[in-house]
């Protein structure tokens, strides 16, 4: 008798959870978006050492990392009608840069591809798992002054280093604000790795707040 009462108790919290999700879908179909953030994280590719001109020497740190940056996007979302799940697919652009007084300029730009299955908790609130890839990534400087920690400098340097990324992994929770505006705390897992003779891992690991505009 304790085992029956059990089972179906168990299968009541398996039916109000599933009830739970937002299956009243008005607005199913195809929507374009785009959306824009900041993440902060990962391995620092080089350190940066900004001076303030004309003060006492004033400097400060704007290190280059593998998952700080800018990152927009634009893309399409689906929905059917009447289902608790949707799919997000984005093509976006994510830079961490940093700029000198003097055209000097170091950065670390990738173009990320990202495949999302979203489940629907609530009218407001989703969560997203999925899949990203950050192509063409790329560190580069131009017009730098490079030091290497023994006090030797060279001046008016400038270059390029290709990297190669893993398929990362995305964590996205969504709270819509109203039916076309939302606001994110997203989480990416992903690694880069130098194309050169002794390649490099760099950890592009980044947590990030970003809001979407959905159109239609």
């Amino acid at each position: 008798m304790k085992s029956t009462l059990k089972a179906a108790a168990f299968a009541c919290a398996l039916s109000t959870s599933a009830m739970a999700a937002d299956t009243s879908n008005a607005t199913g179909g195809v929507r374009p978006f785009v959306g824009i953030g900041y993440s902060s994280g990962g391995d620092t590719i080089m350190p940066v050492q900004i001076t303030v001109t004309n003060s006492a020497g004033t400097q400060y740190r704007e290190d280059i990392s593998a998952g700080a940056g800018i990152e927009a996007r634009a893309g399409l979302w689906f929905r059917p009608q009447g289902s608790a799940f949707s799919v997000r697919g984005s093509l976006g652009v994510h830079n961490d840069q940093s700029n000198g007084i003097n055209n000097d300029q170091s950065f670390f730009r990738r173009y990320p591809i990202e495949l999302q299955a979203i489940w629907h908790q609530s009218p407001q609130l989703s969560l997203g798992l999925g899949a990203r890839k950050a192509t063409r990534a790329v560190f580069g400087v131009n017009n730098a002054t490079l030091s290497d920690g023994n006090g030797n400098t060279q001046q008016n340097v400038t270059f390029r280093e290709k990297y190669k990324s893993s398929v990362g992994v995305v964590l996205e929770g969504e709270w819509a604000i109203t039916p076309g505006w939302g606001l994110s705390l997203r989480y990416v897992r992903e690694r880069f790795k130098t194309q050169d003779d002794a390649p490099e891992t760099v950890k592009g690991d980044h947590v990030g707040l970003a809001t979407q505009w959905y159109f239609n």
